[in-house]
């Protein structure tokens, strides 16, 4: 219910400032139902949850451009699966030895 102050302060809005408020408004959820109906509209039965929650991310964002509206942070995404990691490599083997190792004779082919 409204109080007389809070009558008093309505009137002294100008009315284009009322219908500017009321076009930003009508766009942003406007811009919501496209996003929304466009992305339900091409994603498969299997990736809703996924996509409804992008949608909600979409308007949280959104909810920012309200002067009352704070967004808040939906909650996050589900992860993939994670892949089974390959095996490490064989350990590696390194002889160390006191004397230095000779240098290699080679032979030439050609005579």
């Amino acid at each position: 219910m409204l109080s007389a102050p809070a009558l008093g302060a309505m009137v002294d809005v100008p009315v284009s400032l009322v219908f500017c408020a009321a076009a930003v408004l009508v766009a942003i959820l406007l811009v919501v139902a496209a996003v929304a109906w466009g992305a339900l509209r091409r994603a498969a039965p299997a990736d809703l949850p996924v996509v409804l929650l992008g949608v909600a991310h979409v308007i949280s964002a959104l909810c920012g451009l309200l002067p009352w509206g704070r967004p808040t942070p939906p909650p996050a995404l589900p992860q993939q699966p994670t892949r089974e990691t390959e095996p490490s490599a064989a350990p590696t083997v390194v002889l160390m030895r006191a004397e230095p190792a000779e240098p290699a004779v080679v032979r030439s082919t050609e005579r």
